[in-house]
């Protein structure tokens, strides 16, 4: 009984040496295989014909970090729409398995900061993700030039830098960010 306790204990620390001297190969290989099914998890795919709504932020300008800013996914016989794009939404479709490379046009209700302030992101993550050779459509109210056109000027570097980075083939330049509808 001895020497099975004395076994299992040298069996412990042998593990516990192994997962340090292996930690960051563990670590790489954990997020390799996290990115990987995030990837491949296509959710519009799966759904039937019809219109779908997916929430994917309710909450409100005050910071509340359970909850993303105002979002809807609409989806309509596979094809996707957001209303709204508050903070951390974009995050959130991804988590649910709708790729934001996969929108086809935003709108906007109204320009209070909390229902677009992940507008940059989706921009990014549309054009980034999605192999978009047009940019994305946001249909909005009076005034949504200057905000467009703001958000495009203010990532005219980081488009640059992708471009140059990962090629015209992977990011096409004329993919990048929105124009205003």
């Amino acid at each position: 009984m001895k020497k099975l306790g004395l076994g299992l204990l040298l069996l412990a620390l042998l593990a516990v040496g192994a997962g340090a001297l292996f930690q960051e190969q563990i670590g790489k290989r954990l997020f390799a295989s996290a990115v990987e099914t995030a990837v491949a998890r296509d959710v519009l795919g799966d759904l039937p014909d019809g219109i779908h709504v997916a929430l994917c932020g309710s909450g409100s300008p005050l910071p509340d970090p359970t909850r993303a800013g105002p979002c809807s996914a609409v989806v309509i016989d596979g094809k996707m729409f957001i209303v709204d794009v508050g903070g951390g939404a974009v995050r959130n479709l991804g988590l649910m398995g709708l790729s934001p490379g996969a929108t086809e046009a935003l709108l906007l209700t109204h320009f209070h900061s909390d229902h677009i302030d992940g507008l940059g992101e989706l921009l990014l993550q549309r054009w980034a993700g999605g192999g978009r050779t047009s940019p994305l459509p946001v249909i909005a109210p009076e005034g949504v030039t200057a905000i467009v056109d703001g958000l495009n000027a203010a990532y005219a570097a980081d488009v640059q830098y992708r471009i140059a980075h990962h090629g015209e083939a992977t990011m096409a330049p004329t993919g990048a960010g929105g124009i205003a509808k």
